[in-house]
């Protein structure tokens, strides 16, 4: 039995696929599934990138940016949620929203739920060219051996 997957999530398809593979290739019980996404803290640096049209005060605007974020996120994996209690075989789905590194909040994640298995695509949103540079999944195979 796995007892808890860590399941972190980019919404990308990449991802999904992963999920299915595993749900293919496993015929053991899930007890938990901890889904994680990160919103990468660089997004937030590329949106306010010289834009600040809506504040005066550009913490104000971070901290609208990330409340709106957090929404839009939570609504995405609530649905995503939904989905693993079907592909995992289990109705414990714990769902998580961290802002930062994605492949350090992973790491840091994975350590703090004690975690039996971390179920991470090798490509993502940014595909093979950014494996040769470094992926976060490369990072976190590092950080959690």
């Amino acid at each position: 039995m796995f007892r808890k997957i860590f399941f972190p999530t980019d919404f990308s398809e990449g991802a999904y696929r992963a999920a299915k593979c595993f749900e293919k290739a496993n015929d053991m019980p899930v007890g938990e599934v901890v889904l994680l996404h990160v919103i990468d803290e660089g997004t937030l640096e590329d949106l306010l990138n010289g834009y600040s049209l809506l504040y005066s005060d550009e913490g104000m605007e971070i901290e609208a940016i990330k409340k709106a974020l957090l929404r839009k996120t939570m609504e995405k994996l609530q649905a995503k949620a939904e989905d693993c209690k079907k592909i995992f075989g289990t109705e414990n789905v714990k769902i998580l929203i961290r802002f930062g590194l994605p492949w350090e909040e992973i790491v840091k994640v994975a350590d703090e739920e004690d975690v039996s298995l971390i179920l991470l695509p090798s490509h993502g949103k940014l595909g093979f060219s950014h494996e040769i540079l470094g992926s976060t999944t490369v990072r976190v195979l590092r950080k959690t051996q």
